[in-house]
């Protein structure tokens, strides 16, 4: 039996399925997480130029003396598994005793000259020295021989540190990164016009504790102009007083110190 339908019917089937469709998708929207692109900041990256290239080495210590012998106490073991070579000797004849000694004769005349010879046509072999094959080493992960080459001679060097040059570029940023760090705070530029322009070159020189080795002078001066000329002077004063100031230096590593025992600062407006 069919059921009739009238139309008012099949308009509120239509709305109420439109509405459950309408309401699904608020609710998926609802679920997803949502992502403020306002929100991202971006992560700042330090980023240090240098026009300098690094040298031949970079150890801490300058030292141009050759190193001092290591010595070893007792020499090194040969290893067990690798015995010498044993020389090839031919075992010399055993003489068997005569079950039934011989009769006893006259003795005859002594003939010293043919035993002589008969030493000489006949010499005894010669032992057979040992012959020693130097062999190349081969990683077996034992310790044994690991003291192998070490003396109990003296040395004639007296160095104890290795030959080294001047640090690289990468130390010498981060040590004089760290002495603009300490002068910032007690810098303070002049106000006035151009003044951003000055840059003012001051020269330093250093104890290994840091502290100032002499006064510091000023060594250069940039950027004047005819309407920074009342700030000049006063420019310099405040460059060598932040230096007054930031003295002693501290964190400055020693063995590093002849490459920061003199160096030269410059003040502008970016430091």
């Amino acid at each position: 039996m069919a059921v009739a339908i009238d139309r008012r019917e099949g308009i509120g089937i239509g709305v109420a399925v439109i509405g459950h469709a309408a309401l699904f998708a608020l609710l998926s929207l609802a679920i997803m997480p949502k992502v403020d692109p306002l929100d991202i900041k971006p992560v700042p990256i330090e980023v240090s130029l240098t026009d300098e290239a690094g040298l031949v080495s970079e150890a801490p210590v300058i030292e141009k003396e050759a190193p001092a012998e290591r010595l070893a106490e007792v020499p090194a073991p040969p290893e067990p598994d690798s015995p010498p070579p044993v020389p090839e000797t031919q075992p010399e004849p055993i003489a068997k005793p005569d079950p039934t000694p011989p009769k006893a004769a006259p003795a005859p005349a002594p003939k010293p000259q043919p035993k002589a010879e008969a030493k000489k046509s006949n010499p005894a072999p010669a032992k057979a020295q040992p012959k020693t094959e130097r062999r190349n080493a081969t990683p077996t992960g034992r310790l044994t021989g690991i003291v192998d080459g070490l003396t109990d001679q003296a040395s004639k060097g007296k160095a104890t540190t290795p030959q080294a040059a001047q640090m690289g570029p990468e130390v010498r940023s981060s040590i004089f990164g760290l002495i603009r760090r300490q002068v910032k705070p007690h810098w303070r530029a002049p106000t006035g016009a151009d003044v951003n322009l000055l840059a003012t070159i001051v020269e330093v020189r250093l104890n290994k504790d840091g502290s100032l080795a002499g006064q510091p002078r000023i060594v250069d001066q940039t950027g004047e102009t005819e309407s920074n000329r009342p700030q000049q002077e006063l420019h310099k004063e405040r460059a060598l007083a932040a230096i007054r100031l930031a003295a002693p230096f501290k964190g400055l590593p020693e063995e590093y110190y002849d490459g920061w025992k003199a160096f030269r600062l410059s003040f502008d407006r970016r430091l």
